[in-house]
């Protein structure tokens, strides 16, 4: 079950990457580094106002329908009457604070930016949707709401920079048909896959918020450590060195698809198991799968990061080479770190994982104050790096503490984790067809 969860996650993980690949091409060659920059502007905001507003939820909707199904019912209708309230709450403060945040800009990034924050209380639909159904481990709904976002933005930016058409407001219009996009089909795969009734309930709003809000200054926490750097070069930096520092960011993110696959998939699996040492072994044969496929993929592209940049997005991004071979490395260090922390909230320790993520924060400020305006995208980089490494180190403490076992005991390497009988299932022969690979049947 683990591996075919993997398997959904990694490739609608690649699928989005992929469509945020294509976006970040085309608007750059369309807009060039200030106009990129500007678009990262306006669409900064919405998702961090979102996921403030979550209290966690999210995270507990995974870990108590994975513990107890029968709690959807209940969940769904609370989510829904939470979103309407909170989300339309969250709008309006949006309006009245975003604003100031993102620097002195032009007055037509400025209208865009407040119509953006409609996104607001779509985002927070989605994510709570999401939440019940990775719990119930239909991932590949899940993925299907992520990825539909990904997939009617980059069609739209295609059709666009095709007609000559595309800019920054068309492009941010294209995105918010993106994000309605995935609300809906988040909520019609929850009322498809688990049918839920109108049944809100107090006892289960208590037990979400009560695993919710341990872990909620986490989350906070660990958006901060991996947007921190963004959000503060949207209110400091031009233009420019936004949009350098995004196709950087966007290109790293490449080594970190496995990653973050895994942990999706590993925290409901970790809370499902019957028994406390199988999932131990679970989590440790991820990990070291994760993290030595992860190594292996980014000596190549470390070697030639300010070539890619050079010659996928031109010229103009080639300067951001020093910054991107930061990142590619940074990726690594959150590789296992966001496994380690997914284990801890699978065995029920979102509080220690909160630590983690709190600590990796906290470093990540002081060191982005410090290091910003000295080395500019470069520095950000650099405590990106700083912040990650705090949170892999300490959510490892915590691990090996409640689990009684060594570092070594997860990361080293074995000839046992190879999958090979995974593999040559998935690439075996046909009989009747000589040579030909033929794909495992269900």
């Amino acid at each position: 079950m683990i591996a075919r969860n993997i398997k959904l996650v990694f490739s609608t993980n690649a699928l989005i990457l992929l469509c945020g690949v294509l976006t970040s091409l085309l608007s750059a060659w369309a807009l060039g580094p200030a106009g990129r920059g500007d678009l990262l502007v306006v669409m900064l905001w919405p998702p961090v106002c979102a996921m403030l507003v979550t209290f966690g939820l999210t995270q507990a909707h995974r870990y108590w329908v994975a513990k107890d199904p029968a709690c959807v019912s209940m969940l769904f209708s609370n989510a829904i009457l939470f979103s309407i309230v909170i989300g339309l709450l969250a709008l309006a403060a949006g309006e009245l604070i975003i604003p100031h945040l993102v620097g002195d800009r032009s007055p037509e990034v400025m209208r865009l930016v407040r119509i953006y924050l409609l996104n607001i209380p779509a985002a927070l639909v989605q994510f709570l949707m999401i939440g019940l159904l990775e719990g119930g481990r239909r991932f590949g709904w899940a993925g299907a709401s992520r990825l539909v976002t990904f997939v009617v933005q980059a069609a739209a930016y295609l059709v666009l920079w095709l007609l000559g058409r595309l800019t920054v407001e068309t492009a941010a219009f294209s995105a918010m048909a993106g994000q309605f996009s995935a609300m809906g089909l988040a909520v019609f795969a929850v009322l498809r896959e688990f049918h839920p009734t109108w049944k809100p309930g107090w006892q289960a709003w208590r037990n979400a918020l009560h695993y919710g809000l341990r872990g909620y200054p986490g989350t906070v926490a660990d958006f901060a450590t991996l947007r921190m750097d963004q959000l503060l070069l949207g209110g400091l930096a031009s233009s420019t060195a936004i949009g350098l520092y995004f196709v950087a960011v966007r290109l790293s993110e490449i080594t970190a698809i496995l990653a973050s696959s895994v942990a999706d998939a590993v925290m409901p699996e970790v809370a499902a198991a019957k028994r406390s040492e199988h999932a131990d072994n679970l989590l440790a044969r991820s990990l070291r799968l994760t993290v030595y496929t992860h190594l292996l993929v980014l000596l190549p592209l470390w070697l030639a990061a300010p070539h890619i940049l050079r010659f996928v997005y031109g010229e103009n991004f080639r300067s951001a080479g020093g910054t991107l071979r930061i990142l590619l490395l940074a990726s690594v260090v959150l590789t296992a770190g966001g496994i380690a922390i997914s284990g801890l909230n699978g065995f029920g320790h979102p509080g220690l994982a909160t630590i983690a993520r709190v600590a990796s924060a906290a470093i990540t400020v002081v060191a982005l104050l410090a290091l910003l305006p000295r080395y500019g995208i470069a520095g950000a980089a650099m405590a990106s790096l700083l912040g990650y490494s705090v949170m892999m180190s300490v959510a490892f403490i915590y691990l090996v503490k409640q689990r009684d076992r060594s570092v070594w005991s997860y990361l080293r390497p074995r000839f046992s984790d190879i999958p090979f009988d995974e593999m040559r299932s998935l690439l075996r022969v046909s009989p009747a067809a000589g040579a030909t690979l033929t794909p495992k049947s269900s």
